[in-house]
């Protein structure tokens, strides 16, 4: 699969997710801002379709207790590694050919720092199983949840490339974004 359909595919399951679950995002949810958890199975669920079924679509997947290296470790964030949270994939097998995609999310970075959702830590597992693609996606939610304000960001690599870009780049345009944030605010009024 090319770079540039993944991404169509991802925006559009992004699409979904932001409009299809804006309870997720809303002020009226409560105090606190969605977890990446929450959000990647959302994520994941409304990227299954878009995706060919020999592909399996997994969070946080632990590739069976592998003597693995610290840095690349799928240990839980209390130990200072990080799951990867979403990927893309076949099940028991290993190589490039059978990873296909791996996202690290990321709620909101500059606010959160780097345990959450790192570039560099999604990289190092690209190499090390052979992801074909790495991103790491930040909603940039903020640490106000009285405002649903998501702004959503992405910086792929490739594994024979490496980054794409030097710095993240807008998921969508801000008239995208702005139709897309309407139509999740219309449907929780509905």
């Amino acid at each position: 699969m090319l770079l540039v359909d993944l991404q169509t595919r991802v925006r559009i399951a992004l699409t979904n997710t932001l409009v299809n679950e804006w309870s997720l995002f809303s002020p009226t949810s409560g105090t606190s801002s969605p977890s990446e958890r929450t959000i990647s199975f959302h994520l994941g669920w409304n990227l299954r379709p878009l995706v060919e079924r020999t592909w399996n679509i997994d969070c946080e997947y632990d590739r069976s207790g592998m003597a693995l290296e610290e840095v690349v470790q799928f240990n839980d964030e209390t130990a200072g590694r990080r799951i990867p949270d979403l990927i893309v994939h076949r099940r028991g097998r290993l190589g490039p050919e059978e990873n296909l995609l791996l996202l690290e999310l990321s709620a909101d970075h500059a606010t959160r720092g780097t345990a959450a959702g790192d570039f560099g830590h999604a990289q190092a597992i690209q190499k090390r199983f052979g992801y074909a693609y790495a991103v790491l996606l930040d909603l940039h939610l903020g640490d106000d949840p009285s405002v649903a304000a998501p702004r959503p960001t992405w910086h792929w690599a490739t594994l024979e490339g490496g980054p794409v870009t030097r710095e993240p780049l807008d998921v969508y345009t801000p008239e995208v974004l702005a139709d897309i944030l309407g139509r999740g605010s219309a449907r929780l009024q509905a």
